[in-house]
This record gives C-alpha cells, structure tokens and sequence, in this order.
C-alpha cells in the first residue's frame, strides 16, 4: 500500500487539478444566489431599518417583482417622504411579532411606533405578505393588511 505521504511530486502535481476539477463540479451544481437567504422576518426587519435611514433603493430591493413594475422607485421614495412629511414623523421603531410560513408565502405581523415632532407616539399593527421570488422573500405591498 502506498502512504499519501510518500506521494513523489508527480502525485501531487496530477492531485491539484483533480481537487481543482472536484470542487469545480460542486460549485457549478450548487444553486446561485445573489444574497444570503433571509427569513421573512429578516427581510420585513431589514426593510424597515432602510426606510429608517432612508434607502428607499434598498427598500425597494425588498418588494415584490409586481409591484416594482407598477411603481417605479421615484414615486415610491417620494410617497414615503410625503407620508412622514404629513404626519410630521421625526423617527420611528419597529417590532416583529410573528411569522408564518406556508410554501412560497408568508404572513410577518409588525408593531410600529412613530414620534412626531409634537412629541406624539403614533402605534399600529399590521401583517405584511411575502412572496417567494427566485432570489428570495420580497414583500408584497399591494397585498398588506391593517
């Protein structure tokens, strides 16, 4: 029996190319994705601390194909600014409450809390719909219920 130790340099020279050739295969077979695979709830959690920085191409990122195609960026980003211009809301928190999984969709509920100006406290509750797309959950908007 020969010892992998004992291997002359030509066994190691034809051994490269074959680990080469092995882990080639496996990345080429391996499904590509463009980001890390979120939870629902990640992605509701991640959406929210980019409206809070006010990345709306970020947030953007996280809805639904559909959606985008019906809305573009510009109209969304002013949309948001107008609402917490309107409602004079100075900074915002969030909480996930539960999530829900059922195939390709998903159900995340949320508790908000927004401070105005005034010094008010604004809470509401509400459930976003993910939908699985091929590069992951994405929130449906058009789907959102109170």
């Amino acid at each position: 029996m020969i010892s992998p130790f004992k291997i002359g340099v030509m066994g190691r020279v034809s051994f490269i190319p074959l680990l080469l050739v092995f882990f080639l295969g496996l990345t080429s077979c391996s499904p590509k994705a463009e980001s890390p695979s979120l939870f629902p709830s990640q992605v509701v959690e991640e959406f929210f601390s980019a409206l809070d920085r006010k990345d709306y191409q970020k947030a953007y990122s996280l809805l639904v194909q559909d959606f985008q195609e019906q809305m573009p960026l510009e109209i969304f980003s002013s949309s948001i600014e107008q609402g917490l211009s309107e409602y004079n809301i100075i900074s915002q928190t969030w909480q996930i409450l539960g999530e829900e999984v059922n195939g390709d969709l998903a159900r995340v509920s949320y508790k908000i809390t927004s401070s105005t100006q005034e010094g008010k406290k604004i809470e509401g509750q509400g459930v976003y719909i993910l939908k699985k797309e091929r590069d992951g959950w994405k929130i449906d908007l058009s789907a959102v219920t109170p």
